[in-house]
């Protein structure tokens, strides 16, 4: 019985190869800095970490950042964000600028390492996508909405990939304005600042019949989904 139990677990490695993973479930390819991540075979070469930032599982909504800040907060306001000056209409922006109605122009478009909620939390060479990264995830799958996901309770989006099948799971995480907790969509920051509005920086919006990159106020709460490269 123990030599059957042997073969079979030799067998399952050779069928699954270095991705596995149960119908149902995200694939693992492999791990850096222990996260896990998934090859999705996509052009850029980008590898996607299963779950989001601060999560245990890849169905678990993980923590919520600011665009910018690397530590999750009670209150997601102006009055509380770290990368401005005053508050509501009166807010400029002390990085991160393209217009001098905004704030302090820089023209830093793309958030630096040290802004970085995934590599501030992760380390290694782990970065928050770029608006440009999640189009490319987008394009690259076929999505399925997920209802009541494994008897969670939770919706999830599952993608799986044209080039080789692996999958990847966002879960619906939502989103904190205030200390409101939203929850109608999953809504994912990019790294890349909105190029008309300094106030605002691109996320990837989630939804049950797709996902778009959209412009919102980079004081909202949301979650970071991490990638490296190979």
């Amino acid at each position: 019985m123990k030599n059957l139990a042997t073969a079979f677990i030799a067998l399952t490695m050779v069928v699954c190869g270095s991705s596995c993973s149960t119908p149902n479930e995200p694939t693992v390819s492999g791990q850096q800095d222990g996260h896990d991540y998934v090859d999705l075979g996509l052009p850029s070469g980008k590898l996607w970490a299963t779950a989001n930032v601060g999560a245990n599982r890849p169905d678990d909504n993980g923590s919520y950042f600011a665009w910018g800040e690397t530590a999750p907060k009670q209150e997601y306001e102006w009055t509380t964000y770290q990368l401005c000056n005053g508050s509501d209409s009166q807010t400029k922006v002390n990085k991160y600028c393209v217009n001098d109605r905004k704030g302090e122009v820089d023209n830093k478009i793309a958030l630096e390492a040290t802004d970085d909620a995934a590599t501030a939390n992760w380390g290694g060479q782990w970065s928050t996508p770029s608006r440009e990264d999640w189009e490319e995830l987008v394009n690259a799958c076929d999505w399925e909405w997920v209802k009541n996901y494994n008897g969670t309770g939770l919706d999830v989006k599952m993608g799986r990939s044209k080039a080789n099948g692996n999958k990847i799971l966002l879960p619906f995480s939502g989103y904190y304005s205030g200390e409101k907790f939203v929850k109608n969509e999953g809504m994912y920051w990019t790294s890349t600042l909105y190029e008309t509005n300094s106030h605002q920086a691109y996320d990837a919006r989630v939804l049950t019949h797709n996902i778009n990159c959209n412009n919102v106020n980079r004081k909202l709460g949301m979650a970071v989904r991490a990638v490296i490269s190979k």
